[in-house]
């Protein structure tokens, strides 16, 4: 096996074993699934939700999978007794189309920031080309939240000296980057916002910008913006990956700042996130965070 087919038998490990993640989507398939579904699985993985869905009652499930990953879905749905109600598509979604539309729309692409594995665009494609318009989607809706944090993780700092050498012009690549971090309730300095609302089942736009601006609730040193989500998979079900909520393998996404600040509560700091697809068919998202802060005087 070689390294990266090692990193992405890994990555599934990592979903497959997060109990809060596995939970969620067998309750919301149980209640979502009817008999006789026909189900695409989008960015199916190792097929295991599209696996669920056919044991819930669905007809047949649509597999879609971009990475060799898909060759294993195949020996998994076989070594079940799957094989004959699952058709494994290798390949990006946008070149597989259906004769006729299908009942559910299964998903999950969410990185940890909910958006930036230009999720929206996929995701919108899928539901206008293959799902009936009376369809359901499986998850519907998606709330994303920010707040500025004091959180080193000491990646911006290690580039202003390297063995005597400035390789500063490295922070501008870095601080156009979401990182992964664990962020702690102690690490928020001032409370989390609402970024993006989106009902997936009518939402249109592929690329998000929006302005918020927090009044700093307690001392520290602001290094970066933190973010998480809350995804409404159905009725009644709600994944929640915030610092408040239980730990999820998504941890919480960290937009770092070039400079650290120092504030304390009255200062005010304002981020502008844009955020929106590299290109229409890349799973990479373009980030842009810009911020100031007003302060009060010493």
């Amino acid at each position: 096996m070689t390294r990266k087919q090692l990193q992405v038998f890994d990555d599934h490990y990592d979903m497959l074993a997060d109990g809060v993640r596995m939970r969620s989507y067998a309750e919301a398939i149980r209640r979502t699934i009817r008999p006789g579904d026909r189900v695409v699985d989008l960015g199916a993985g190792l097929g295991v939700l599209g696996f669920m869905a056919l044991k819930a009652g669905a007809a047949h499930v649509y597999a879609i999978e971009k990475t060799d990953s898909i060759d294993l879905a195949r020996k998994v749905a076989a070594a079940n007794g799957l094989s004959d109600r699952v058709t494994f598509f290798h390949g990006n979604s946008k070149d597989f189309s259906l004769d006729e539309p299908a009942d559910v729309l299964l998903s999950e692409t969410l990185g940890s920031f909910g958006l930036e594995e230009n999720t929206l665009d996929f995701t919108l494609d899928a539901r206008r080309r293959l799902l009936r318009p009376d369809g359901r989607m499986l998850p519907r809706a998606m709330r994303v939240f920010l707040a500025p944090v004091s959180h080193d993780p000491g990646r911006v700092a290690f580039w202003r000296d390297v063995q005597g050498l400035d390789l500063s012009p490295a922070v501008e690549e870095l601080a156009g980057r979401m990182a992964t971090a664990d962020i702690t309730v102690e690490d928020v300095l001032a409370g989390a916002q609402v970024y993006a609302q989106l009902d997936l089942r009518s939402h249109t736009e592929t690329t998000l910008s929006n302005t918020l601006r927090f009044p700093i609730q307690r001392a520290g040193t602001l290094h970066g913006v933190a973010g998480w989500f809350h995804v409404s998979l159905c009725d009644g079900v709600v994944l929640k990956t915030g610092p408040d909520s239980p730990k999820t393998h998504w941890r919480q996404a960290f937009f770092p700042l070039r400079e650290p600040i120092d504030v304390v509560p009255g200062d005010v700091f304002e981020a502008t996130l844009t955020l929106g697809p590299k290109d229409d068919r890349s799973d990479d998202t373009v980030v842009r965070l810009d911020h100031r802060c007003t302060q009060l005087p010493p």
